[in-house]
């Protein structure tokens, strides 16, 4: 039988070193675990490996070939985005024909690909988005959910919000001290949920300004940390549009749909942000170009587990090489 070991050849010489110790011992040797992999689980930029696993599947089969995930966004269970990778050039908008790439931010069309490769998410309770006009749509994340769940997505502009025949059965998403959790909002109480997009300063005018919105209940969501790669004078805890809106939607599974367990129905609106967040990821670590200084530390991860890996490695090498001179001076 031919034996294959993948790896550099330091690691070669310790796969070889620790079969050739356990032979000398058993008289036999059985194959090791082979080493941690570099990469996120993904071959040639996919997601997904040819037999259709999702990122979180492969992540679970990795985890014990490395630490923990280092972000909320290693365990999503989005769809294969490799179409996305291959997109290499601008397209034009069928409707509108601005050149855009993977979507367009006015009419919310799939550009360059077939809509088939891109999900489609079924959400429980429509949804609606106010925007603020001098929020620039390329920075717009909310727009990734339009596209996504276009069937229960609305976006309106703020001088156009929507007034509620029923405001006292819609929700909206924003912080206060009357904001309740899902928990304490019975379900068959609301119909209709909005979100604000814009900065955070934008957002509390708009919540504040807005005539349509005053008699809205207020709902909130549990504190979690934002990934969002765009810098904002706020905590880490001010998510990005989007990110706010997954978690909303995995929160109203959790109390009303799968209470013993999130199973991941809701993932694929992330599908966009989980691309672009590790677009940008990779291309700040593969030419080691420095972060905006703004943001906060450590946010581009700049391979600290390949490094440490590595001291793993020449640690082994070098112990190896010693006891290799032992032997030789032993005979």
């Amino acid at each position: 039988m031919m034996l294959t070991v993948k790896g550099t050849p330091r690691e070669k010489k310790v796969f070889a070193f620790t079969l050739k110790r356990q032979s000398r011992v058993t008289g036999n040797f059985s194959l090791l675990a082979p080493y941690p992999s570099r990469d996120r689980g993904r071959q040639n930029n996919n997601n997904t490996m040819d037999n259709g696993q999702t990122n979180e599947s492969l992540a679970s089969e990795n985890s014990g070939k490395r630490s923990q995930p280092s972000t909320p966004l290693d365990n999503l269970k989005t769809s294969d985005d490799s179409i996305l990778h291959s997109a290499k050039e601008r397209t034009p908008c069928p409707h509108c024909k601005r050149t855009v790439k993977y979507f367009c931010y006015r009419c919310f069309n799939v550009v360059g690909m077939d809509r088939s490769q891109v999900p489609f998410v079924k959400l429980p309770v429509h949804l609606d988005v106010i925007k603020h006009e001098k929020e620039l749509d390329g920075k717009s994340t909310a727009i990734h959910a339009r596209v996504i769940a276009h069937e229960d997505v609305s976006i309106h502009n703020w001088l156009s919000a929507p007034v509620y025949d029923q405001p006292e059965r819609t929700l909206l998403l924003f912080p206060g001290p009357d904001a309740k959790t899902l928990e304490e909002i019975p379900r068959d109480s609301f119909d209709r949920i909005v979100v604000i997009d814009g900065t955070w300063r934008q957002a509390t005018t708009i919540a504040r300004d807005t005539p349509s919105l005053q008699n809205l209940r207020k709902v909130t969501i549990a504190p979690r940390i934002t990934q969002f790669w765009r810098f904002q004078q706020m905590t880490e805890n001010h998510l990005a549009t989007i990110e706010a809106i997954y978690y909303l939607y995995r929160e109203y599974c959790e109390t009303y749909e799968t209470p013993k367990g999130y199973d991941g129905r809701y993932d694929n609106l992330m599908f966009y942000y989980r691309f672009f967040y590790y677009l940008i990821q990779d291309s700040y670590r593969s030419t080691k170009k420095a972060f905006t200084h703004r943001h906060r530390k450590n946010y581009i991860k700049y391979n600290e587990e390949k490094d440490e890996e590595k001291e793993k490695i020449d640690a082994q090498v070098e112990k190896i090489d010693t006891i290799e001179q032992e032997d030789t001076k032993e005979m």
